[in-house]
């Protein structure tokens, strides 16, 4: 299958779905005992129209990137959309630039097509961060900027700082945790040409779990599972997208038949109001 793209105004385009490599090789330290099934899920992924790979240097100390660049081995490389993030100990400029290369060298790529800042650090200037950045950019190390867990006043300035276009921003969002819509962060990006990138989507299974009436109601009338609703109703909504991370193969195929279907404004908004239990502020160590 071809997985939808979206495109912002300012002619940045990036698939609706994409998978996540957060506990590949290990979380923090690198552990090899999985590296076999990793590579085996990314390229299965792959397989089935997954272009979207969203990776970091923190994973598992760098370990993820090159279970990436084991995996899209043999694969046409212009074909796919590459993410990388850098961490909070690398946002001064020497340290990005250098965090960036050594990035690139473990996945085994020329550039990324989106490189972004993994947390916002208030005590280095995002004027020096942003310049970095723009250097990359000018450089084609990266093809486009982007940031994670910013919150509306971080992302603003960023796009302040920066030169080039920020074009995204990772957060913790699905139907139980809202921060970006009860902080203005949704209704920003959607005004300002950014897309929102909704991590843990699912809430690592626990949506799934005793499915309230409202979200049983949808899968009667789209007569799709727990996790496409859930799923396609991020992706239904303007200027959002989302990854997931999965090594199990049915649960990616149940994840892409959350793709190439919109839900109806109404169902949306009534999820948005009904969905019990929601959560204003997100309780995630914003790594993932």
């Amino acid at each position: 299958m071809e997985i939808p793209q979206k495109t912002l105004i300012n002619g940045f385009s990036m698939p609706v779905f994409g998978i996540g490599t957060w506990q590949m090789g290990g979380r923090h330290d690198r552990n090899t005992t999985n590296d076999a099934t990793d590579i085996a899920a990314i390229r299965a992924a792959i397989d089935m129209g997954v272009t979207h790979i969203d990776t970091a240097e923190v994973y598992a100390s760098g370990h993820a990137e090159e279970l990436v660049g084991k995996a899209i081995r043999g694969y046409d490389r212009s074909k796919l959309f590459i993410a990388s993030k850098v961490f909070a100990d690398h946002m001064e400029h020497d340290a990005l630039i250098n965090a960036c290369t050594a990035s690139l060298a473990r996945v085994g790529t020329d550039y990324f097509d989106l490189y972004i800042l993994h947390r916002h650090v208030p005590n280095v200037l995002l004027s020096e961060t942003m310049a970095a950045m723009d250097e990359l950019k000018n450089r084609e190390l990266i093809r486009n900027l982007g940031v994670s867990n910013f919150n509306t006043a971080a992302l603003e300035e960023s796009r302040r700082c920066a030169t080039n276009p920020i074009v995204y921003n990772q957060v913790h969002y699905n139907l139980e945790f809202r921060e970006p819509e009860r902080e203005g962060l949704l209704d920003y990006c959607q005004k300002n040409d950014v897309f929102l990138a909704a991590w843990r989507p699912l809430e690592k299974g626990a949506l799934l779990a005793d499915a309230p009436q409202v979200l049983i109601e949808m899968c009667d009338k789209y007569k799709k599972t727990p996790a496409q609703i859930a799923i396609n109703w991020l992706i239904s909504q303007k200027n959002v997208v989302t990854l997931a991370k999965s090594s199990n193969i049915d649960h990616l195929k149940e994840n892409l038949g959350a793709i190439e279907w919109e839900m109806d404004t109404e169902d949306i908004e009534r999820l948005r109001l009904e969905f019990p239990d929601q959560k204003d502020i997100s309780d995630a160590v914003p790594l993932a």
